[in-house]
């Protein structure tokens, strides 16, 4: 049996939230799971994700493979990294600190607060005016 971490669509129309889970790669998308390890949810701004390390990173030791929005979600949020560093055979404290410099080095940078174009024309108008 092939496990799979992969995400299962819940949620209405229009409206999805998805839950991270191992499940069989026979069975379909939304069917039955042997574990829920998490949730996703794309609507909120910022993305709320929750995923819970242990369980997954014990799916991973299984051989269990992640598919790629699974993966990417665990890349944002330090999991693949610190399972990356577990194999390599470094201590799960040491990896654990790793993970958390290297997530800090990446933490989003503030962007400038960019005027829209009307805005811009606007104070163009009001320079040329005064």
């Amino acid at each position: 049996m092939s496990v799979k971490l992969r995400l299962r669509r819940m949620g209405s129309t229009n409206r999805p939230f998805y839950r991270v889970v191992a499940i069989d790669t026979r069975n379909r998308r939304d069917g039955r799971a042997i574990e829920e390890l998490g949730w996703y949810d794309p609507l909120q701004k910022p993305l709320a994700v929750k995923l819970e390390e242990g369980p997954i990173l014990e799916w991973l030791r299984r051989g269990a493979e992640p598919s790629a929005t699974v993966r990417e979600l665990m890349r944002e949020r330090g999991i693949l990294l610190k399972w990356e560093l577990l194999r390599k055979g470094m201590s799960p404290e040491e990896a654990t600190q790793r993970v958390a410099a290297a997530l800090d080095a990446q933490a989003p940078r503030a962007q400038k607060a960019r005027p829209s174009k009307k805005a811009l024309a606007k104070s163009a108008n009001a320079a040329t005016t005064a």
